[in-house]
């Protein structure tokens, strides 16, 4: 009868890794906190890489009850929405010319904002319209056409997050035309080298079971995907994958998920980061800040969106 009380325990306890993917993204926090807050006062530029990522995991992990220690990120949010802190030159070149620069800032920000409506959010969307090219593309910008990815790929991501944002804005209908070209010029698109290209086809058409598996099966045994579908997997082109998996309905105990979960934990570092291979093509795969800060970030709001048997969070670490 000795044993029983010692049995009864273990009967209490939660199952073994139930809420794993919290505690893999909890690690990270404190990372992403404190180098985004460094690099604001380092740089005092925003950044397309750096600050929008912050920002976005940082809302997530709030949004779930994970993260109680950082500032609230509407501090942050006001300052990373002045196109001001986009570039040194911004107050001589003008918002026009600083926004048309920096579309991928933008779309960034607007997708990993939780707030409501926001006068920033406005002028946003009132840029982006302004910037669509007559192909109907939107044109990335900074090092983004960079990137170990043929040129037009790069500004077809870029597209498709602008038409995620502005559809996530809701509000007045867009005006007649910007979709209709948006949609021509991606109907041209060869099929994508990079999984954030694949992630973002089903993330603009969730319900396509035939999106759903060819994202599918660009994952690798160890449970990863690279940023480019054909190259060893890492922490960003798997958090890319688990983000969109879960919006088109990918389930807590899908096998695919617990394998990317595992590769996550497994790889994680000592600081709560993964290293990431650059996505220059002159880089030449090497682990770069950049890339490491960015698939970071994406590898957190991977592990926190929330797939429909997971609606209820663990309770918030201390």
């Amino acid at each position: 009868m000795k044993a029983l009380p010692a049995l009864l325990l273990l009967l209490c306890l939660p199952e073994a890794g139930a809420d794993e993917p919290w505690d893999i993204a909890a690690r990270s926090l404190p990372f992403i906190r404190d180098k985004g807050l460094a690099w604001i006062e380092d740089r005092q530029c925003a950044s397309c890489h750096q600050v929008p990522g912050m920002l976005w995991s940082l809302n997530r992990a709030a949004r779930t009850g994970l993260d109680t220690e950082h500032r609230p990120t509407s501090d942050w949010t006001p300052w990373a929405a002045d196109w001001r802190h986009w570039n040194k030159t911004g107050d001589k070149e003008g918002v026009d010319k600083v926004s048309a620069a920096n579309i991928d800032t933008m779309t960034s920000l607007l997708l990993g904002s939780e707030e409501g409506a926001a006068t920033w959010k406005d002028d946003f969307r009132r840029q982006l319209l302004k910037n669509q090219q007559p192909d109907g593309s939107w044109k990335a910008g900074g090092q983004l056409p960079l990137g170990k990815r043929p040129a037009r790929e790069t500004h077809e991501v870029t597209t498709q997050w602008v038409l995620l944002a502005l559809n996530g804005l809701g509000g007045d209908p867009l005006p007649d035309g910007v979709l209709t070209r948006a949609r021509q010029f991606l109907a041209s698109a060869a099929a994508g080298r990079s999984t954030e290209w694949h992630a973002q086809r089903l993330l603009l058409q969730p319900d396509s079971p035939v999106l759903r598996e060819t994202l599918l099966k660009f994952q690798h045994e160890d449970g990863s995907w690279g940023w480019l579908v054909d190259a060893p997997g890492d922490a960003f082109g798997t958090g890319l994958a688990l983000y969109a998996l879960a919006r088109s309905g990918m389930t807590a105990d899908d096998p695919a998920r617990k394998r990317a979960v595992d590769f996550l934990r497994r790889t994680q570092q000592p600081d709560g980061s993964w290293a990431v291979p650059s996505t220059r093509a002159r880089d030449n795969n090497k682990v770069s800040k950049t890339a490491t800060y960015w698939g970071t970030c994406w590898a957190v709001i991977g592990l926190l969106e929330v797939p429909p048997r997971l609606e209820q969070p663990p309770p918030a670490r201390r």
